[in-house]
């Protein structure tokens, strides 16, 4: 049996996705976790100043026992292994479950914006370079060309296959089978037993003039629907009075998935989407764009009733069909085996093993003080 091995993660933009993975990892995985996090509050600022924080932190209370150091592309590698050089020689993973480079047609003229190296420099910096989605591996590769083939003094020593030789796709770990456990349970009904009208809509980074016109349009036909909302919609028609959920309220939004017989999100170019995994593995019918990740997510029989092209008479036809045609059945084995890399106990277990291979013989120890383990920031 391998080692187990002490990984040090550090999260500057704790919340929603990133969290998730991080509770489901603390769970499942078989070595020893010590995370420093920060809120998930002001994304770009995290990106400046965190490695900073960190490394501050770390020199005021000791390292520890170090075999990996792991991040999300929310901090600064690089700088943050300038700060602490004794931590830039143990193996390194970035996790991407975003990327903040700029279009590949950004104009140059422009300028650089003061996070649009980040991402860049951070895969530089690390051993490895994980992705949640090919979707988002193939966008960051490219994006990262085009910055680049931007920057003369880039193109002299141009970092795209080295970082093209250590991208790898890890599905995050979900815990599906808490999401069971709720369904199971009185509280939760079965997905038959839910009112078809149930609607549950995510408007996190929607266009919102095109999902205010779709529910316009169904308010004007009259059609009746108990709407749940994530966020808040600009323009929403003043007669529908959905519930509203915060954006940041994870276990409020699974708790009301479980509750929906459909959901719409609008978010163009997903690179993730936690609460579409969770639809698709508790019988909530998606209703989601065919852009981003949800064309490789969703099987074949399900893009035609499941895929809107981003408009509002789309999304409006998508959420009818829902509601009046009999959906696909006979998918439970094409379900399965697109949920099961996102199972947290199988995830995990990849994410282990990958971790063992950057560690193939024993490491220096790097003795922590245990108020490192114990650091719970509420900056």
């Amino acid at each position: 049996m391998a080692k187990q091995l002490d990984i040090l993660a550090i999260e500057p933009y704790h919340g929603g996705a990133r969290r998730a993975m991080l509770e489901a990892i603390s769970r499942c995985s078989r070595h020893r976790w010590t995370l420093l996090k920060l809120p998930a509050r002001r994304f770009e600022r995290r990106q400046l100043v965190a490695a900073t924080w960190f490394a501050e932190v770390l020199s005021r209370n000791g390292v520890g026992k170090v075999d990996v150091v792991f991040s999300s592309e929310a901090l600064n590698l690089a700088d943050f292994f300038r700060l602490r050089p004794d931590l830039g020689r143990r193996p390194s993973v970035v996790y991407f479950h975003d990327n903040q480079l700029p279009e590949v047609n950004a104009a140059a003229e422009q300028g650089d914006g003061p996070t649009d190296l980040v991402n860049l420099n951070s895969a530089t910096a690390a051993s490895e370079i994980w992705f949640n989605s090919l979707y988002n591996l193939r966008t960051f590769l490219s994006r990262a060309s085009g910055l680049v083939a931007r920057h003369p003094e880039l193109r002299m020593r141009d970092p795209m296959r080295g970082l093209a030789a250590k991208a790898h796709l890890v599905p995050p770990p979900i815990d599906l089978g808490a999401m069971h456990d709720q369904m199971a349970s009185s509280q939760a009904p079965a997905a038959a037993g839910r009112d078809p009208r149930s609607l549950l809509l995510d408007a996190r980074g929607a266009d919102h003039a095109v999902v205010s016109e779709a529910l316009a349009t169904l308010a004007a036909r009259r059609e009746r629907m108990e709407l749940t909302v994530i966020g808040r919609v600009k323009g929403m028609p003043a007669a529908l009075r959905p519930i509203t959920l915060d954006e940041r309220d994870d276990g409020a939004h699974l708790r009301t998935l479980l509750r929906s017989s459909v959901l719409v999100s609008a978010r163009p170019n997903a690179t993730h989407d936690d609460l579409a995994v969770r639809a698709l593995g508790s019988g909530c019918h998606p209703i989601v764009p065919n852009t981003g990740i949800y064309p490789a997510l969703l099987p074949e029989p399900l893009h035609g009733p499941c895929l809107h092209d981003g408009t509002a008479e789309s999304i409006t036809a998508r959420v009818l069909d829902a509601w009046y045609l009999e959906r696909p059945t006979g998918l439970e084995f094409l379900l399965d085996e697109i949920l099961s890399p996102f199972d947290a106990i199988r995830a995990c277990k990849v994410i282990d093993e990958r971790l063992e291979k950057l560690v193939p013989t024993p490491a220096p120890s790097l003795r922590v003080s245990s108020r490192v383990r114990k650091t719970v920031q509420t900056v």
